[in-house]
């Protein structure tokens, strides 16, 4: 699995934690002036369903894309750590650019700071479960890497395994056992998540035209 589709899988499995903090907040009205798809909806003048997508895209594509490259580059620290940074880093592009945007001051000045830290929280949230779910996808669906063999290895080949004259090297790997999913297995997992917490978005949002 290549560092993108890592970056995109756990942008999107932290940006449904995430997510769901913020129904629970929203339902349970603890930080009502914190709600970032209301703020979201305001700014662009959006529906609630295309202000969810596109905090989703900001949270799978952008940020989660980002990840891949920033771990690309850096070796060290860890990537939970990694993802702190990243979470930190977000939340700052937060203050300057989202928040004045969306009427609430530079550095969120007119929501107060105890708004300011819970966005921190969040934001910290998301980073340790980005970076978290990326180092766990690197050794549960490893990148296959090509292989170049020997005249020797070539010849054991063909007596015992398959034909490394009829096929890219790097598809011997795919012949090889080996008890971690494929990348279309991963994306099934994530596609079913991705659906029902859609079904538990939209329950949330209208659960009184549904009447519960």
């Amino acid at each position: 699995m290549g560092n993108a589709l890592k970056g995109m899988i756990a942008g999107f499995v932290a940006t449904l934690i995430l997510s769901g903090l913020m129904l629970l907040n929203s339902t349970m009205g603890l930080m009502p002036q914190i709600n970032i798809v209301r703020m979201l909806a305001n700014l662009a003048t959006l529906s609630t369903t295309a202000a969810w997508m596109d905090h989703f895209i900001v949270g799978v594509l952008i940020w989660g894309l980002l990840f891949a490259v920033y771990d690309g580059v850096a070796t060290r620290p860890a990537h939970w750590l990694k993802g702190i940074i990243v979470g930190v880093f977000a939340w700052l592009m937060m203050m300057v650019a989202f928040m004045p945007l969306a009427g609430a001051g530079f550095f969120g000045a007119k929501i107060g700071i105890t708004a300011l830290v819970g966005l921190l929280i969040l934001h910290l949230v998301y980073g340790v479960v980005l970076g978290a779910t990326y180092g766990f996808l690197g050794v549960w669906a490893p990148v296959k890497a090509a292989v170049i063999l020997t005249k020797e290895e070539k010849a054991e080949l063909i007596a015992d395994g398959p034909n490394p004259y009829t096929m890219d090297s790097a598809d011997i790997n795919d012949h090889l056992a080996t008890s971690s999913p494929s990348g279309k297995t991963v994306l099934i997992i994530f596609g079913c998540l991705g659906g029902f917490f859609a079904m538990l978005v939209l329950a949330v949002e209208f659960r009184a035209t549904l009447g519960f």
